[in-house]
């Protein structure tokens, strides 16, 4: 009777990290999730850009939340897109500051 009293104990001790390591794998996929589809948004507004249709770019980044910038040099522009994901594991909040945001950037030269 004595080993299972010890074995709960062990085992309420152990569950609350066991379930922090969980939630942090989760917001990590979730963060790598997000990057990935944002790197597809960028194959697709840099399509967009090349076409001149900025209203379809803003409209775009208004349906999926993205913001859009660009810095422009003599023959050269960088596309940036930025986009906020939440963080809900309680250690990962304080390290990555609540909300996170992804960032992606292409350079494209001017033909």
């Amino acid at each position: 009777m004595n080993q299972k009293g010890q074995a709960l104990v062990e085992f309420i001790v152990v569950l609350p990290v066991l379930i922090l390591i969980i939630m942090a794998i989760t917001d990590m996929g979730n963060i790598l999730y997000k990057k990935y589809q944002l790197e597809n948004d960028l194959d697709y507004i840099a399509e967009l850009y090349k076409q001149e249709k900025q209203l379809e770019i803003e409209s775009y980044a208004n349906e999926n939340n993205i913001i859009v910038s660009y810095d422009t040099n003599i023959n050269q522009v960088t596309i940036n897109l930025n986009k906020e994901v939440s963080v809900v594991t309680p250690g990962l909040k304080t390290i990555l500051k609540d909300p996170y945001y992804i960032n992606v950037k292409r350079v494209m030269y001017d033909e």
